[in-house]
């Protein structure tokens, strides 16, 4: 091939004057050669020849593959075929430079025609991408260990659009809600989770990140699973914000909590129930008497008021004198059956401690529907109570009660619990099985 050749070719049409040529590829950031069917040089750019420490003349008549390795051949030579064959071919491989480093080159081959239209060889240019390829690569590297640790974390993981529609979710969050971006796609989350109580804290958190009151934020929401049970989780949730203040996507991380709750429920629920019944205590009775006070209107009309009757049982220390605490405390158990059977909705029924109970009744019964409701009180212990394990022993026991309401008593939580303690005891020395009202002192108000 003449000189003529690497400014000029079969192409159908003469190319630029050389020295144009060589200032286009030049400066076009690229090594470039072009060979014809025989993968003989004809044209290579100043770049190309100084990755063979050669000047671009010296290359001229070589063949292409003359000058890889056997290794490189291997790599490119069904590129070179499939471009030779007419198709643009664009590909990335590692090229070794002189001192020995490998590269990543983005490598097009562009076959060209002759004047016959058939392909006479090809155009190679190659570019430099090698930081690029890193970049990308590290990119990738670090996606997929995102992914895996969002994958393999305890937490579920939703990705969310500026219009709360699902993105990604975690394997673990179709687990739990059933959900996969596969499937629901662009799927409204607050449609995904329905409305109630339960949910409503979400849904207020989430828009709030929306509107943009907001960066972050914590919120807790329930959800019921497919078997009925209810399942607790704590989302926390953060709004990715775009240079106009805007929020283009949220990242929620969700927690089940639903053993935590359960542990602070069962906690909850032994601080304010008596062990040994199951009843409420002392203090969880003050704090639903006080409630039920604190809800008494200022004008309140006739409907209106509280009352507390106190119970102590009348026999029960000859239970425990004669078959020891332990039945004692079966009888107790047995004694706190009955009274929840008697008690209507929304009373609230609760020990005291011993074998004192109390009962705290909401609104203002007539004297009439009191004394009835007494009667039933009464009427629970005419059955003697069975002791098990004791081949048929059977103890009776009776109940002696203070009942004090407001009105006419003042509207005082403590005030109104000593006063039927003090009627209860007046009960007693009125004889076993006797009821005692509290009535006002001079110095009382209406409350």
């Amino acid at each position: 091939m003449n000189d003529r050749l690497s400014c000029s070719t079969a192409l159908g049409e003469s190319l630029p004057a050389p020295h144009l040529l060589e200032i286009v590829t030049r400066h076009t950031g690229a090594t470039i050669c072009v060979v014809d069917n025989d993968l003989n040089i004809l044209y290579a750019n100043e770049a190309y020849a100084n990755w063979f420490n050669v000047r671009p003349k010296e290359l001229l008549g070589r063949t292409l593959t003359s000058l890889y390795s056997d290794a490189a051949r291997a790599q490119f030579r069904p590129h070179i075929d499939r471009a030779l064959a007419g198709h643009e071919v664009t590909y990335q491989r590692q090229i070794c430079n002189s001192e020995g480093q490998e590269v990543w080159f983005s490598i097009s081959l562009h076959p060209w025609l002759d004047g016959d239209g058939q392909v006479g060889g090809l155009v190679n240019s190659a570019l430099e991408v090698h930081e690029l390829k890193v970049t990308t690569e590290a990119l990738r590297a670090a996606n997929q260990k995102l992914f895996s640790h969002m994958e393999n974390s305890p937490l579920a993981v939703v990705e969310l659009d500026a219009q709360l529609g699902l993105v990604h979710c975690s394997s673990r969050a179709t687990e739990w809600f059933g959900w996969h971006h596969a499937s629901h796609q662009g799927d409204s989350l607050l449609s995904l989770v329905g409305d109630g109580a339960r949910v409503s804290a979400l849904r207020k958190g989430l828009n709030r990140l929306l509107s943009g009151a907001e960066r972050q934020n914590r919120v807790e929401a329930s959800f019921v699973r497919p078997d009925g049970s209810v399942q607790h989780c704590m989302w926390f949730n953060s709004a990715l914000i775009n240079l106009r203040g805007e929020t283009v996507s949220i990242m929620c991380q969700i927690e089940d909590i639903t053993e935590r709750v359960a542990a602070a429920d069962r906690l909850l629920h032994l601080a304010q129930h008596d062990s040994l019944t199951g009843l409420l205590n002392r203090g969880a009775f003050m704090v639903k008497a006080q409630d039920a006070v604190s809800q008494l209107d200022e004008g309140a009309d006739a409907g209106d008021g509280v009352v507390i009757l106190f119970m102590d049982l009348d026999g029960f220390k000859e239970v425990n004198d004669l078959y020891g605490h332990h039945m004692g405390d079966t009888v107790l158990r047995l004694v706190a059956q009955r009274l929840g059977h008697v008690v209507r909705a929304g009373d609230t029924l609760a020990r005291l401690g011993g074998d004192e109970f109390t009962v705290l009744m909401r609104g203002n019964p007539s004297p009439q529907d009191l004394r009835q409701f007494i009667d039933r009180l009464m009427q629970a212990f005419a059955t003697p109570f069975a002791l098990p394990d004791t081949d048929g022993v059977r103890v009776t026991l009776g109940v002696s009660i203070g009942v004090a309401a407001h009105p006419p008593l003042p509207a005082q939580v403590d005030e109104l619990l000593t006063r039927a303690d003090h009627a209860m005891y007046e009960a007693k020395r009125g004889g076993k099985g006797s009821v005692h009202y509290a009535t006002p002192a001079p110095c009382d108000g209406l409350g």
